[in-house]
């Protein structure tokens, strides 16, 4: 059930419009194994419990745009609290609130991509209108090989111009 759905978000992004197909899929599945079915394994049971407890908040991303399938940022976002934690051993009740806003704070800079630094030195105190620091950085379409044309299409003309400018430039290493 998964993988054409992956497939459809490889392609497309997580756009509702293409995602809402599979909605029917999920419901067959839970008509099929979870809704009415008793299982004997103990580990079997307790995920059908979190399939039914979490039914309505498990496959979001099908009828919304934009949410993820996966929580791979939540996880990064507290993966600083988890290496802090290793490093000191413990929290101080009174030093925990402090670093909790401070972290919650940085990691929300990082993914909107402002400066924490210029953040804190603004003095402002809403994030929302502290106007972005760093420039967007947009991504640019990669040409695939096969894009490219053969030594073929190119021409002689061509070919021996870039043998020309090798030979100018010196033996290249690389």
């Amino acid at each position: 059930m998964l993988v054409p759905i992956l497939v459809e978000v490889d392609r497309y992004g997580l756009k509702a419009w293409h995602l809402r197909k599979f909605f029917k899929d999920v419901e067959r599945f839970y008509d099929k194994h979870i809704i009415g079915r008793e299982y004997t394994s103990e580990p079997v049971r307790t995920f059908q419990k979190r399939f039914d407890r979490y039914r309505e908040s498990l496959f979001t991303f099908l009828t919304q745009d934009g949410i993820p399938w996966e929580n791979n940022m939540a996880e990064r976002a507290i993966r600083q609290l988890a290496v802090q934690r290793k490093i000191s051993g413990s929290f101080f009740k009174r030093v925990a609130p402090q670093y909790l806003l401070l972290l919650a704070i940085s990691q929300t800079c990082r993914f909107q991509g402002k400066s924490f630094l210029k953040f804190l030195l603004s003095k402002e105190t809403d994030l929302d209108s502290f106007r972005r620091t760093r420039p967007i950085r947009y991504s640019y379409p990669v040409v695939r090989r096969d894009d490219s044309p053969s030594p073929n299409e190119v021409g002689e003309s061509s070919s021996t111009e870039g043998r020309d400018n090798e030979d100018a430039a010196g033996p290249q290493r690389g």
